[in-house]
């Protein structure tokens, strides 16, 4: 199978298309160099592939990739492909396999990747490996010459000329999948990829890579209730594997089902720490227990637990991040998340003190200085803390102080926007458009805060505000909490409890808990509007469950 035309454009746009192509050593991270072998997927089964390479125990590095690249840990993945090429250099799956794994790299691996794409384009170019692997590198290829949606058609394509190899429609599934309309509705491509897993699933409905396939692409459908036996069972199949109790967790935090997501997400961080003690690793390189410890302690704030949540966000928030390791995918997790989590669950409890508490909780302005070529954090930081002390002079009644610094947020937001391409550069474009949305709800809660605090007349452009922020916020990508932890429905029915709209309230309430259920700020307001609107039993009933989920 042989493309020059494609292969020779995308040599070219790497710059590689000189006399010599990457060593083998420009492949290989030398982070990862010396360290314990990588470890075996804890999976019932994996993937199965005639792969050619000069032996078994390649062959084994390779399909151990192959699953935990199907699996979801990405960094694994990469170390068993790059053993399988320090025993066979010239394996074009092992190639094909690190590109996948670094397919949007950190900036420390973007050089590696780009290495492994030049040779798996010459080792194609040679002829070397089977049709179906060379295969599996055009549709790569695709990807990069022409996007997402001509990978997912090659690899469709290629499914049905290789049937037997149910490889191919996860990876079509994986490139074709885009996400959902706005009332929740599957777009085109959408409900393809999902019909490629189910029908997979229907004929091997335990397959744990399956589960996990149709589980992630599904992860941000606005109804996951569908899904959550499957993603039970998952956990009961691989009750060992952190991906899978992540994703185990998040489809029951979707539910509202707050113990069990708090004990998944636990299990998955001391999978992944059992894992950082074995090789040697430190949270900068395991993104993978930065989200779950931050997704756990979401949901015990959640459940109402705050006091564990601030405990679990204060020890997030105090790992160390050197400076150079600030962009990879532990470091900007823990300095875009981690380090504004506890002044963010704050934000969302605000009972008294808590504004003073989180400001005192963001990271110390000077300390962060080693940081300011290497990440773009601090607009965040400074963000959170410029919406803080707004609300700080609004609790102690200073409305003029309020408004003045509300209007130093917006020439915060302005200046922040001029950072958003160096962002991207960094590697820090999804944490920086997750930063910059939530400073935009913040934006509009603030504004409505003030419009409740100041003179009766205003009162009305609260809802403007509140409505607004509502609007902005949509559910969170990447397996993520929401990046503002308060449904803003909460500030909406609070809004029509202050003009004793007790009904309109209740029903703003009722709307949110099929988004937001069984979250205890809205339980307790909901609480608050039945009791408001004379329906005392319903109160009572509401007030039962709020207690009954304190105990669980």
């Amino acid at each position: 199978m042989k493309h020059p035309v494609l292969f020779l454009a995308l040599l070219a746009s790497l710059g590689a298309a000189e006399p010599s192509l990457p060593k083998l050593e420009q492949v290989i991270s030398e982070r990862f160099r010396g360290l314990p072998a990588p470890i075996v997927p804890t999976l019932p089964r994996g993937v199965k592939m005639a792969v050619t390479a000069t032996g078994p125990d390649a062959q084994g590095h390779v399909l151990d990739g192959l699953t935990h690249l199907q699996g979801g840990w990405d960094l694994e993945a990469y170390r068993h492909f790059c053993s399988a090429l320090r025993l066979d250099p010239e394996c074009l799956m092992a190639h094909w396999g690190i590109v996948v794994a670094l397919i949007d790299p950190e900036p420390d691996l973007a050089d590696e990747r780009d290495a492994a794409l030049a040779r798996m384009v010459d080792l194609v170019e040679r002829g070397v490996g089977s049709e179906l692997e060379r295969s599996y590198a055009l549709g790569l290829a695709l990807f990069f010459h022409d996007g997402a949606a001509a990978a997912a058609k090659a690899f469709s394509k290629m499914s049905e000329k290789f049937p037997n190899d149910p490889q191919l429609r996860l990876m079509a599934a994986a490139f074709g999948r885009t996400g959902y309309e706005a009332d929740g509705t599957a777009r085109p491509d959408q409900k393809k990829a999902e019909e490629w897993i189910e029908g997979l699933l229907a004929s091997d409905p335990d397959h744990p890579l399956y589960l996990i396939a149709l589980l992630t692409i599904r992860a941000e459908a606005p109804h996951t209730s569908q899904d959550l036996e499957r993603a039970r069972r998952l956990g009961e199949l691989a009750p060992n594997y952190p991906p899978a109790l992540h994703l185990l967790g998040h489809y029951e935090s979707c539910g509202g089902h707050w113990t069990r997501a708090i004990a998944a997400f636990g299990q998955a961080a001391d999978a992944y720490g059992r894992w950082m003690g074995d090789m040697g690793m430190a949270h900068v390189d395991c993104p993978g227990w930065v989200k779950a410890e931050c997704c756990r302690a979401a949901a015990l704030a959640a459940k109402g637990d705050y006091p564990i949540a601030f405990a679990v966000a204060g020890s997030i928030a105090e790992i160390d991040v050197p400076a150079e390791r600030a962009a990879s995918a532990g470091g900007w997790l823990l300095m875009w998340e981690g380090r504004t989590l506890e002044a963010r669950l704050r934000m969302r409890r605000s009972l008294s003190g808590d504004v003073g508490a989180a400001l005192a909780s963001l990271p110390d302005p000077k300390a962060q200085q080693v940081y300011k070529d290497r990440s773009r954090a601090m607009w965040w930081y400074q963000g959170l803390a410029i919406v803080l002390e707004a609300r700080k002079a609004l609790e102690e009644g200073d409305f003029d102080k309020a408004r003045k610094i509300s209007d130093a947020l917006a020439l915060h937001g302005e200046a922040m926007s001029k950072s958003r391409a160096t962002a991207a550069a960094a590697g820090e474009r999804s944490a920086w458009n997750r930063a910059f949305v939530a400073l935009e709800i913040s934006a509009c809660e603030l504004r409505g805060l003030m419009a409740m605090a100041g003179p009766k007349e205003g009162l009305g452009s609260a809802f403007n505000w509140y409505r607004a922020a509502l609007d902005r916020q949509t559910p969170p990508s990447l397996l993520m909490p929401p990046a503002l932890l308060l449904p803003m429905s909460v500030r909406l029915a609070e809004y029509h409890l202050a003009r004793g709209e007790a009904e309109l309230a209740i029903a703003v309430l009722n709307e949110a808990q099929a988004r937001h259920p069984r979250d205890s700020e809205l339980l307790i307001r909901l609480q608050k509007a039945l009791a408001e609107a004379g329906r005392d039993a319903e109160a009572e009933k509401v007030a039962g469950e709020i207690e009954r989920m304190k105990s669980e």
